[in-house]
């Protein structure tokens, strides 16, 4: 998990593959080959039964699945299926050219065929992988060769041919008990949700920083609920540091209605200590629990907001992919832009940064992804209302304890002046921060 502090560098190297691409380009090189090595500390045997096999799961963030079985009435054509944290991504039909366990070699080449999502289209794409027992460890090279037909392809091939070659030998390190205690924090939640709540705190001071993270946690409660509601299964929940939060499924939505309801009830859930603290404040008119209740309402309802990755992004890509997967696509891409567009008018670099990487994320996927099933009409309309209806009283509670705050509270109106303790010339709360809690 404390990878995610490497995106500097991860930035850095997808802005050389782009800048080779570029070159390449100009040259006019079309056929792309990329190779990466990486010595594993593990037998040969680990290596090679968890790059042969028809199922592998590979820890994240993000959690990655790859799976593979013959297709119907066919003796040598795979169909392979690739999913992030359960969400099904990519699939593609692929026949062997070559598979020697003596000599740790498969080979593959990819065919273009209806049950390829994206298709294939023309890329003549081959890969393959090559496992070495060498006195130092397990030598384990992967390779993939195709004909470029998009610039993201020069992107993201090599460096997805790079990122599985690491994560295989992570994965393959940890079966075999020789990764390291670095490496086992690294990708432990719990060193990050600490590096987060660190972050917090030099943001907004220790008191506001401990009170964002227990909203944060409580809105990733909510998204856990409704996985657990819905069968979807959870893996965690992770606090991101400088960002917000994160509840990973355990396996995939399916279902529009599914990542709808699940988006929703982050916000959703969150009602409930907004209202009841805003029920006490009203009683007791102290002024911690008017910032308690602001950074509740603020938070939640920001995430509303119909900008992707937020929560209220991924309602609206349910309720528009619902009706056409390509304006879904259309609607997320102006929710992104629009995201960036309000950090750079608020000159906020830490809010520019995730919008950024998930405007980079969307580039490189292509917008092709595996469609869910979709909506009911009485589900959509079921959905819009329980957003509006829920964004609308976070407004009302936003509002009303503005109005609160301008005021002495009722127990205090029959003390002398001297001793009011008047909320208008109580301290102000710090600034509202403006992270996600997805």
């Amino acid at each position: 998990m404390l990878g995610l502090l490497t995106l500097p560098l991860e930035l850095l190297r997808l802005a050389f593959y782009a800048l080779k691409g570029l070159l390449d380009a100009l040259r006019g090189h079309n056929r792309l080959r990329s190779e990466f090595t990486v010595l594993v500390d593990a037998p040969r045997e680990v290596v090679w039964l968890l790059c042969a096999a028809d199922h592998m799961v590979l820890d994240g963030p993000p959690i990655l699945e790859i799976s593979r079985e013959l297709l119907p009435d066919s003796a040598d054509l795979w169909l392979t299926r690739v999913a992030l944290n359960g969400q099904p991504r990519t699939q593609g039909v692929s026949r062997e050219t070559e598979r020697d366990e003596t000599k740790g070699i498969i080979r593959a080449r990819w065919l273009d065929h209806a049950l390829s999502v994206p298709p294939e289209d023309g890329r003549g794409t081959e890969s393959g992988f090559a496992v070495v027992a060498t006195p130092a460890g397990t030598s384990l090279t992967m390779s993939i060769e195709l004909t470029v037909r998009a610039f993201r392809d020069r992107i993201l091939y090599p460096s997805g041919t790079r990122n599985l070659a690491y994560r295989i030998k992570h994965q393959c390190e940890k079966a075999a008990g020789t990764y390291s205690l670095p490496a086992v924090l690294a990708n432990h939640g719990l060193p990050l949700s600490a590096v987060a709540l660190l972050s917090f705190c030099y943001l907004f001071g220790w008191k506001l920083g401990l009170l964002l993270a227990l909203v944060i946690v409580i809105h990733e409660a909510g998204h856990v609920v409704a996985m657990l509601m819905t069968g979807v299964g959870v893996r965690g929940i992770y606090l991101i540091p400088f960002f917000g939060g994160a509840a990973v499924p355990k396996t995939a939505y399916r279902s529009e209605g599914r990542l709808g309801f699940i988006a929703l009830m982050g916000p959703g859930l969150s009602l409930l200590p907004t209202l009841a603290l805003l029920a006490v404040f009203r009683t007791t008119g102290n002024t911690d629990l008017r910032q308690a209740v602001e950074m509740f309402a603020v938070i939640n309802a920001a995430n509303l907001l119909p900008l992707y990755p937020l929560d209220g992004g991924m309602i609206l890509n349910a309720l528009v992919g619902s009706v056409s997967r390509k304006s879904a696509l259309i609607a997320g891409w102006i929710g992104v832009l629009a995201g960036l567009g309000l950090a750079v008018y608020l000159q906020s670099f830490l809010l520019g940064i995730p919008f950024l990487l998930f405007a980079l994320q969307r580039y490189l996927a292509g917008g092709k992804i595996m469609e869910l099933e979709r909506l009911t009409f009485a589900g959509g309309i079921a959905l819009t209302l329980a957003s509006i209806a829920t964004f609308v009283i976070y407004v009302f509670v936003i509002t009303a304890t503005a109005k609160n705050s301008t005021r002495p509270h009722p127990s205090e109106w029959a003390r002398p002046d001297s001793a009011r303790n008047d909320s208008s010339t109580a301290p102000r709360p710090g600034p509202r921060p403006n992270l996600r809690a997805p």
